[in-house]
């Protein structure tokens, strides 16, 4: 009877180690970092963005220092629109934060001539732009049938002095005072698309 167990125990020892030996060790020292913002479908330029160290150590961007463009459009249902800021002074500056973007047209019988867009739920971060380099503030939107804009007031973080940009993407859905508005603007972010 002894013969018979000793195959049966060193069975049962060789299994043992056989899982002990596919266990899963330690886990990663830590997990992959997630996305900070939506994922676009646009190619992105490569970013001039720094540590918030860095970022602290240069100076503020200015209406002064930037100047703003309408970048492109993309999108069929709901569309995101660019504003482009190109540091035109002569040193690195940094922006952080949303901006102010209202579109301006014909006045609406219910909610007036201007539609200031809100922030959508996204962290800031610091954004260092070098000289000539640019940021991108994103613009989602959607398309509408009866209110069309003649222009984008828009203006840098942190900054009182706004610019005018024309605007021709079309009819905009107004949604002011919506508690979950298709039309928002998310933050400052490197480079453009």
């Amino acid at each position: 009877m002894n013969r018979h167990r000793t195959p049966l125990l060193i069975g049962l020892l060789s299994a043992g180690l056989l899982v002990a030996g596919c266990g899963g060790g330690a886990a990663p020292s830590e997990a992959p970092a997630a996305l900070s913002t939506p994922p676009t479908t646009a190619a992105q330029q490569p970013t001039e963005q720094t540590s918030s160290s860095e970022a602290g150590e240069v100076a503020r961007c200015t209406s002064s220092t930037v100047q703003a463009s309408v970048g492109t459009t993309l999108g069929d249902n709901q569309k995101d629109t660019t504003i482009v800021w190109r540091n035109t002074s002569d040193a690195p500056c940094t922006m952080t934060g949303f901006g102010g973007v209202d579109l301006r047209g014909p006045d609406d019988p219910q909610f007036g001539p201007s539609y200031s867009l809100p922030r959508a739920g996204e962290e800031p971060t610091a954004v260092v732009v070098k000289p000539g380099g640019t940021a991108h503030t994103v613009i989602t939107w959607l398309p509408g049938d009866s209110w069309t804009p003649t222009d984008i007031v828009v203006t840098a973080p942190d900054e009182t002095t706004s610019t005018t940009l024309k605007w021709d993407q079309g009819p905009v859905s107004r949604q002011d005072g919506a508690t979950r508005p298709g039309t928002y603007i998310h933050p400052v972010a490197p480079g453009s698309v």
